[in-house]
């Protein structure tokens, strides 16, 4: 798999949009068109933007290999092996939630925050 290929593979299993990375990582649309419709690839000084944003490595995206993205799944097995009090639907949410970018995770936890908040008054 190349690395335009990894990039268009991550951004469809996390729901984000060409539009979303464009404004992220300072890229022009057509830029990211071309590499899904032509199979170039970002430039070097665009790839740590990109890996931040998908929230993987920039090894992960270069190579598809990574050994922390490996560690990950890993202690995933482990905490559902560990922790048998968590129900199916909360393993299921923090698997989901580790995969996020990070600026992401921050929104989400803003929103589980609030609806807390909400459930108080």
């Amino acid at each position: 798999m190349t690395i335009s290929q990894r990039i268009f593979a991550l951004m469809e299993s996390r729901g984000l949009s060409q539009k979303d990375l464009a404004k992220y990582a300072g890229i022009s649309p057509a830029a990211i068109t071309s590499w899904k419709k032509r199979h170039t690839t970002p430039s070097a000084d665009k790839i740590a933007k990109i890996s931040e944003f998908l929230g993987v490595s920039e090894r992960y995206l270069l190579t598809g290999s990574d050994e922390t993205f490996s560690e990950n799944v890993l202690l995933m097995e482990d905490i559902a092996e560990i922790s048998p009090q968590l129900s199916k639907s909360e393993l299921r949410l923090l698997k989901l939630f580790r995969v996020l970018p990070e600026f992401e995770q921050g929104r989400i936890l803003g929103i589980v925050e609030s609806a807390v908040d909400n459930c108080k008054l």
